[in-house]
């Protein structure tokens, strides 16, 4: 333990370093008076649309997180969810993590329901609906622009084509594994130490009723499917606020790819990949670098000012956070685990 704590601080000295350091060469490439010039100019209206159009996406995130509670019999207020999300929004754009904001969303839950186990399956399926919508929309992206369907033909380096398979792959089959857990648990769980076997039933048994709840989990791919439209869309009014003359499909293909491309452990809050990302595609439209990076800054800088909502409304504590820390205390064994293998 002692030298996973040794190790964390350097990680994320290094995370900082080649984010850091891959964003200062774009910057020093593209030239930062080039890029100062675009925000100068930028249309303060639309700006404002798309600070609204992102706090619209966490709107029905939360919304989202709601549906998957009350199909496991755990409703909650909106106003909570929306409050807590908002939260963890700032948890994850200002802490060294991209998890931080789930976690702080898990306690949070897990002391107001008395459930732990119940309160990471619905963060978990929450994410991971998020990210087979996500998945489903790269893919279609880069079909339609690798086959000239459209006449938007346009060139994907070859690394972020397997990085988008791969992705949607591993998506697939977590949310496979995810469903099959209740019947996959207790065939495994003789390998696994037995202080771990009850929690991890509990989370398998509230994993295993969404996947038999078909119509929760129609409703809640499409509001990902819509977050995900919203959040592209945020790109595309911030690109106009700069004047972009870009194809809107641009957009659906290079937003899932910079989010995607932002979930490898080395970047530190997607800073670096957007900005790669970004050049990459736009220059192909005849956008210069300095603007298209002026793009990628100004999507953050909107991302920043919605989080910090969350900021807010922990600094006066418009959401209760503490609840009553009693979770999981029952002392019995699921039926799954019963019913599975015997504890050693």
């Amino acid at each position: 333990m002692a030298t996973r704590r040794n190790w964390q601080p350097l990680w994320i000295g290094l995370r900082f370093v080649i984010s850091g350091g891959l964003l200062a060469y774009l910057v020093w490439q593209a030239n930062p008076a080039s890029i100062w010039a675009q925000w100068q100019r930028a249309n303060l209206g639309l700006l404002l649309l798309a600070v609204l159009l992102q706090i619209v996406c966490i709107m029905i995130s939360a919304f989202k997180w709601g549906v998957l509670l009350r199909a496991n019999r755990h409703p909650q207020p909106y106003p909570w969810l929306l409050a807590v999300y908002f939260i963890g929004q700032f948890a994850n754009n200002f802490l060294p993590t991209s998890v931080g904001g789930d976690a702080m969303r898990v306690v949070a839950l897990g002391r107001r329901t008395g459930s732990y186990a119940q309160a990471s399956a619905s963060v978990f399926m929450e994410r991971l609906t998020g990210f087979l919508a996500l998945s489903l929309i790269a893919l279609l992206a880069l079909l339609v622009t690798s086959t000239d369907l459209f006449g938007a033909r346009l060139v994907t380096a070859p690394a972020l084509t397997l990085l988008a398979g791969g992705f949607a792959l591993v998506a697939i089959m977590a949310a496979v594994v995810s469903f099959a857990s209740p019947w996959l648990l207790p065939r495994i769980s003789r390998f696994l130490p037995a202080v771990a076997r009850r929690p991890l039933y509990k989370i398998a048994e509230a994993l295993g009723e969404y996947g038999s709840d078909r119509g929760t989990l129609a409703k809640v791919m499409g509001l990902s499917l819509l977050f995900h439209g919203t959040w592209i869309t945020v790109h595309l009014v911030c690109g106009l606020a700069l004047y972009i003359e870009a194809p809107p499909l641009i957009y659906a293909l290079m937003v899932p790819l910079t989010d995607i491309l932002g979930l490898a452990p080395i970047f530190f809050n997607n800073v670096g990949a957007r900005d790669l990302v970004f050049t990459i595609y736009l220059r192909q439209v005849g956008v210069p670098n300095a603007t298209a990076l002026a793009l990628a800054f100004t999507v953050f800088t909107v991302r920043l000012v919605v989080s910090s909502i969350g900021g807010l409304i922990l600094l006066f504590g418009g959401a209760d956070l503490r609840g009553t820390p009693r979770a999981d205390l029952d002392t019995e064994p699921p039926a799954a685990e019963a019913a599975g293998t015997r504890r050693p």
